[in-house]
């Protein structure tokens, strides 16, 4: 499925280049202007990745990006009828997975996907690119320079695969941030439609979830699962009320509607997105710092990623995410959690403001500001490791004691 982007809706839309938008931002501003969204577009359509990316990250892209110019996407049969071919219905699908967010939350994360998939994917070089329109005009290519372009071809692309594997799926956590915040204000009557809607309990929103912040199966990924585990069970309660003919029945015998039962389970299904995301931001300070020693010890060189682009990518990221979680429009559990994670966002903004005070050369620099990054966030493991949990299984078990008040 290709890329597409709508150029003339991005020009209207990105026409003010002096309107800029406050909100969690990308990059290194606490403002996304719609020149920045502008210009992350035409980057993303001049892009020449090293690896092929996959359809759902294209997919991500496109959806995102038509989100932040058309706003919903329609929800009419006529709509569906006119995406005939395959690839423009999955397109149509990816867009309706953005319905509900903002303009400013679509822009927001479109650049930080964005990003993502620059620093996923790579950038294939201007020397690579000429030699590979050469050897394709070159039918008489010999074998030893196939087999060296092959080999250089393989080892970008296990380069690149093992930086993604390890450092770069944090960004994509950060990126679902906003997505994850637009699914939080759900309101209980949207809760149940969308339940009523689901046909089968394994098509459940919660059961197509994957871990953002690890490779599935790894220990990384472990707090995820177990949150996302958790909330499969509450899902699959919650559609058993309707799908399963022998609760339902039991259900109509008592009179009791099985939204009763969803009800009071809706405050729990809530909080889970809250603790999801605080799951995110923990596991970003983790990888960040654990990659800034790794850099500082062996040197970008072995690891494929400098302090720099830590800095650019992931730290900062986190700190206006952070940050963008105590906005007005947020909804109560979010702004919460936007409390609780605010020690996260100082910390980022200190080890960020350090970098900009030492008076010595820029590698210097980066080098300190990372010193203090990791050894703050080793002084305050405690905060991290012991009181966020505890807050999170005081706030599950806080949810399920109101869920009867939803329920009546």
């Amino acid at each position: 499925i290709e890329y597409t982007h709508c150029t003339m809706e991005t020009g209207q839309m990105a026409s003010g280049e002096s309107t800029s938008t406050s909100g969690s931002g990308a990059g290194g501003g606490g403002h996304v202007s719609a020149s920045e969204f502008r210009a992350k577009v035409n980057q993303m359509k001049n892009w020449r990745p090293a690896s092929t990316p996959s359809n759902r990250d294209r997919l991500e892209v496109y959806a995102l990006h038509k989100q932040a110019v058309s706003s919903d996407a329609p929800t009419s049969q006529a709509a569906s009828s006119k995406a005939k071919s395959p690839a423009e219905k999955a397109k149509l699908n990816a867009w309706r997975t953005k319905r509900g967010l903002s303009q400013l939350q679509a822009m927001t994360a479109y650049i930080l996907e964005a990003d993502r998939q620059l620093l996923v994917y790579g950038t294939i070089s201007s020397e690579h690119s000429k030699h590979q329109r050469t050897a394709h005009a070159n039918v008489n290519v010999n074998r030893n320079a196939t087999e060296e372009d092959n080999y250089s071809r393989r080892s970008g692309q296990s380069a690149t695969s093992g930086t993604a594997g390890s450092v770069l799926l944090t960004p994509r956590g950060l990126a679902a941030i906003p997505l994850l915040c637009a699914a939080a204000s759900e309101k209980r009557k949207s809760y149940l439609v969308r339940l009523n809607s689901t046909s089968q309990i394994e098509n459940g929103w919660w059961s197509r979830q994957e871990p953002l912040c690890g490779d599935p199966g790894t220990i990384l990924a472990l707090p995820e699962f177990i949150v996302l585990s958790l909330a499969v069970c509450i899902e699959h309660i919650s559609l058993s009320m309707h799908l399963n003919h022998n609760i339902y029945n039991i259900l109509n015998g008592l009179g009791i509607s099985p939204g009763v039962f969803q009800s009071m389970l809706w405050p729990m299904h809530n909080f889970l997105l809250v603790v999801w995301m605080m799951v995110i931001f923990i596991s970003t300070l983790v990888g960040s710092a654990l990659v800034s020693v790794k850099t500082t010890l062996l040197g970008s060189k072995r690891t494929g990623i400098t302090l720099g682009s830590i800095f650019s990518q992931e730290i900062r990221p986190c700190q206006h995410g952070a940050g963008s979680l105590c906005d007005d429009h947020q909804t109560i559990s979010v702004r919460l959690l936007g409390l609780a994670i605010y020690p996260l966002g100082m910390l980022c903004r200190f080890a960020d403001g350090v970098a900009e005070r030492v008076p010595i050369n820029a590698g210097a620099q980066l080098f300190v500001a990372s010193s203090v990054y990791v050894a703050t966030g080793l002084a305050l493991w405690w905060y991290w490791f012991i009181v966020l949990p505890w807050l999170a299984v005081v706030g599950l078990a806080l949810s399920f004691s109101v869920g009867w008040c939803f329920g009546l």
